[in-house]
């Protein structure tokens, strides 16, 4: 048979072949996108088990709130955080001395409990990281120009924070929140008895089941503060809890502005154990610090001393006896600098010095006014340290904290001189009882120096007990008059 040719060449792909090509191509191309990506998702997922080369590192986080300190803790596990090669677990641990990092208000009492411990921040502008809203729980929604101080109840232990809160917004005064943070406060939120009508200080997100939640117009705000290392925290786990703290300021959504202004007495009254146990001598190590200048007018505190002890005190073994009550607050500060220097200088001189507090009790069961902070022993150093955690509140109940340290030391071999600084004294009473019974439990033993703070009024019967008295109306006469009083 004959060929018939069109005259040109035919180089044409069929239909079916051009479909072919064109779907191994789509299929190219999607093997090449899956591997790529794939690459990057294996390149950000920085949490993934194969970058945990160092395997994985428990992060203990303490908080002053258990639900917040939880919060923050889940939060930041889930995001599967990798430090250093370590795959971080962080957990939460009861005691801020085993911790990396310590979640709590960011106030004067938090930073003396963590000094307490012998705990250091490892930054110097923690900042805030958590946030929620206080306010009371009881049966029914109440009106707060309806409640009152006493139908609150504040489970310290359990809620710290959310108390101090809700006790400075409700009852308004100091004394009368610290006294109520007292009085009032119950081992757990079980004990509430809301039938009677108690309402229990809580944040929103703890209210228990089946009351009912009325703020009161206030937030408590955290501070996540990584802590340095110790010899339970290792470098590792403070370089994560860094981390922890940077994760957490992150992602906080809430307002410093929310939170109130709260004094410190407050604070220290809805923690636990109370401001008492910030006060206690917990460590030995640290110097003090630089005081206030003495006092520009020594030299008339002098000459207004009794005429009867004129001539010069000589150093000796000494306690100093301070009233933290309320009334000292506008002094407080050059009297800790004036007993801090001063127990320095009779150490510098060979003197033993001791230490202690007084003013009405504030924490439950507590019955007498004074706190034994330092015996009397050659360790001024700590005296000087000690000194310094001193908060104030309450009254101030002189004449039992004095014959409290003239019968401690009355029995005792050695002379001890009591110098004792004062405002004045909330429970005077028999003045004649009084005397006799201090000067029975002295003997020959103690003998007493007043340092007068301030305007108050005199304790007649406490300066005729005394040696020598100074005083020291201004706060800048106060170094003046403590050296005079412990006869440097």
């Amino acid at each position: 048979m004959a060929k018939h040719a069109s005259g040109k060449n035919n180089y044409r792909l069929s239909g079916e072949l051009i479909a072919l090509l064109v779907v191994l191509a789509l299929i190219a191309a999607a093997v090449i996108w899956w591997l790529s990506t794939r690459g990057d998702d294996a390149d950000s997922a920085e949490a993934q088990p194969e970058d945990c080369v160092a395997g994985e590192l428990v992060l203990p986080v303490a908080a002053s709130d258990k639900g917040a300190g939880q919060s923050l803790v889940d939060a930041y596990g889930a995001s599967s955080p990798v430090v250093r090669d370590y795959c971080v677990k962080p957990q939460l641990v009861d005691s801020v001395a085993d911790a990396a990092v310590f979640v709590a208000p960011n106030t004067a009492v938090t930073h003396q409990s963590l000094d307490s411990a012998g705990r250091t921040p490892a930054v110097s502008d923690a900042q805030p990281a958590y946030s929620e809203t206080v306010g009371v729980a009881g049966n029914d929604e109440v009106k707060l120009e309806d409640l009152t101080a006493d139908k609150l109840r504040f489970a310290v232990s359990e809620e710290s924070a959310a108390s101090a809160l809700v006790a400075s917004q409700v009852v308004g005064n100091d004394n009368d929140a610290v006294q109520a943070l007292t009085d009032q406060r119950i081992a757990s939120a079980s004990e509430l008895n809301a039938d009677a009508g108690e309402y229990l200080a809580t944040a929103e997100d703890a209210v228990p089941e089946g009351l009912k939640f009325t703020p009161v117009g206030a937030d408590a705000v955290y501070t996540a503060f990584p802590l340095n290392q110790n010899d339970k925290v290792d470098e590792n786990q403070a370089r994560a809890g860094q981390d922890f703290a940077r994760f957490a300021s992150e992602h906080f959504d809430g307002s410093e502005k929310d939170q109130p202004a709260v004094s410190d007495l407050v604070w220290a009254a809805a923690l636990p154990a109370g401001g008492e146990a910030i006060t206690a001598d917990t460590k030995k190590d640290g110097g003090a610090q630089d005081g206030a200048q003495d006092g520009t007018d020594a030299d008339k505190a002098a000459d207004e001393a009794k005429a009867d002890t004129a001539a010069a005190l000589q150093p000796e073994n000494t306690l100093f006896l301070l009233d933290t009550s309320d009334a000292m607050s506008p002094y407080i500060q050059p009297a800790k600098d004036a007993i801090a220097n001063t127990a320095l200088e009779l150490g510098g001189q060979g003197k033993q010095v001791g230490l202690w507090n007084y003013s009405s009790p504030l924490n439950p069961g507590v019955v007498v006014g004074y706190r034994q902070n330092i015996s009397v022993s050659p360790d001024a150093d700590s005296v000087a340290v000690a000194v310094r955690r001193f908060l104030t509140g309450g009254v101030p109940q002189t004449r039992q904290a004095v014959e409290a340290a003239a019968g401690a030391y009355g029995a005792g071999e050695a002379k001890t001189r009591v110098v004792l600084v004062t405002t004045g004294t909330a429970d005077a009473g028999d003045d004649k009882a009084f005397e006799d019974a201090v000067r029975s439990a002295a003997g020959d033993k103690v003998e007493i120096t007043v340092v007068r703070v301030g305007e108050g009024e005199a304790d007649q019967a406490v300066e005729a007990l005394s040696a020598k008295t100074v005083d020291a109306k201004q706060a800048d006469a106060i170094e003046g008059a403590v050296k005079q009083a412990s006869g440097l």
